[in-house]
Parts: structure tokens; sequence; C-alpha cells
């Protein structure tokens, strides 16, 4: 069966949350059942990492809510916060290395210089939080939607990314070395890619990052660098890589239409550029 990649992704999202979606229907007390929402607990109860430790064990499999608390330079490392609600929450400098945060919805979470390093955030939403300069390095973003977040000079070199990243601010941010490229050989529901429609990445560094099929249309890359990433088979409509190095970069099958190069360096070392999708709709140097 053949899904498109958008329809996928929401496939995807949609079967991993569905029993999320039936088990929000009620507010259960704190050791509720399997599969409940716990309740939300009072500010002063959870000022310490053990507290939060406490929390999450007292509400069993049930879905904790940590919703609009302050958990701000906490070290809840290696926890396990699976389908937690975090909306909302501070979070400045707390240290999440290697948690769980499958599912969790981190909407509109405040957390600047927070480290995820290592951290599973798959299936997690994290619309609009704000992650300015977190450590999300090794991280796992797959079918996460990162939606107009604020990553600006966050560090996510090696961090594995299949996700929804529309305008998304990803400026000076560091993704050298990312996985973020397509298997298209390891999804039976469709291919789902990276989509960073809009986002602004001007300054960041890709250098050596797997973009294979990502989708960076009307993107901002000026002043980006690219050395040695592969964009195989990207949509890189009206993208604009002005000032940029795209050095050695991996263009094969990739949609330049409109795609911007003025003031880029390394051009004539691009790779599979004859080879590009609308390669004379792409404007460069003279």
């Amino acid at each position: 069966m053949r899904v498109a990649p958008i329809h996928a992704f929401v496939l995807v999202l949609a079967l991993a949350r569905g029993a999320t979606a039936q088990e929000m229907g009620g507010m259960a007390p704190m050791g509720a059942q399997p599969g409940q929402v716990a309740a939300r607990p009072s500010a002063d109860s959870l000022r310490t990492a053990v507290q939060v430790k406490a929390y999450l064990a007292s509400v069993a499999n049930a879905i904790p809510d940590l919703s609009g608390l302050d958990l701000r330079g906490l070290d809840l490392r290696g926890l396990d916060f699976h389908k937690a609600n975090l909306s909302n929450t501070r979070l400045d400098s707390t240290q999440f290395d290697g948690a769980n945060l499958f599912s969790c919805d981190l909407t509109d979470a405040i957390a600047p210089g927070a480290s995820f390093s290592g951290a599973n955030l798959d299936v997690a939403t994290l619309r609009r939080a704000n992650l300015h300069q977190a450590n999300l390095r090794k991280a796992s973003l797959f079918a996460t939607i990162i939606e107009a977040a604020d990553l600006s000079g966050a560090d996510l070199r090696e961090t594995r990314i299949i996700g929804l990243l529309r305008k998304a601010n990803l400026a000076g941010a560091n993704l050298a070395g990312a996985n973020i490229g397509a298997d298209p050989g390891n999804q039976s529901m469709g291919v789902m890619r990276a989509q960073f429609v809009l986002a602004d990445l001007s300054g960041a560094d890709l250098s050596g990052a797997n973009l294979y099929k990502a989708d960076f249309s009307y993107a901002r890359l000026v002043g980006a660098r690219l050395v040695d990433a592969d964009l195989g088979n990207a949509d890189l409509v009206q993208t604009d890589f002005s000032q940029a190095d795209v050095t050695n970069v991996n263009l094969k099958f990739a949609d330049l239409d409109g795609a911007v190069f003025t003031g880029a360096t390394g051009v004539a070392s691009i790779r599979g550029l004859a080879d590009a999708r609308n390669r004379s709709k792409a404007i460069f140097d003279p």
C-alpha cells in the first residue's frame, strides 16, 4: 500500500497516539488505572527531582500531567515520562539526558538551555516550544511535531529527525552529522521524511548531514554550512542558499525549482547537479 508522505506522517501519529486520544476522556486521581490521566500535582509538591520521580512512580501506567509546572534546573536524567503532558511547563536548563519522552506533549514548553542528549522524543509534540540553545545531541525525534519551535543555537549533532518542522527557527543550530534522511526501505506505510518548509536555518551547520528526500521548500539556509551534506532527492523549491557553503553537497535528483545559490561557495564541487530536477530554474551567480 502506498501512502503519500504527509498522510503517512499523520497515520503514524494517529496509530501511536490513538490510545491516548481514547484515554483523555476524564481526569483520574493519582494512582489512576493504566490509560487514564493522572491528576495534576500542586506546584509545591514538585520542587525537586526526587519528588518528580516519586510522582511518576505513583501514577504507575497512567498518563502523567505536569503541565504548567516549574521544573527549571532539575536533574531528570533517565526518567520515564512516557506520554506525559509537559505543555507550558518551565524547563529552563532542566536535564533530560537519556530520558523517555515518547509521545509526550511539550507544546509551548519553555526549555532554553535544557539538555535532551540521547533522549527518546519519538512521536512527541514540541509545537512552539522554546528550545533555544538546548542540547538534543544524539536524541531521537521520529514522527515528532516540532512546528514553529525555537531551536535557534541548539545542538542537534548526530540527532535522528523525521518530523514536521514547518516554520521552525533553527538559525545557528548545529546539525552536523544529523540523520534526517528518509528510509524508504524501512517504512511499510509509506515514506515519511523531515519537513522544513518555511523554516529558518540561517547560519546553521548541516555539514555531513543525511538530508535525503527532506523537504526544505521555501526555507532559509542563508550562510548555512552544508559541506558534504546529502540532499539527494530533496525538495528545494525556492530554498534560499545565499552565501551558504555547499562544498561537495549531493543534489542528485533534488528539485531545484527557484532555489537561490547567489553568493554560495563551493558550487563548482556540487555532486549530482546535472541530474537535479528543474536545474535550469535555479538561480546561480553568473
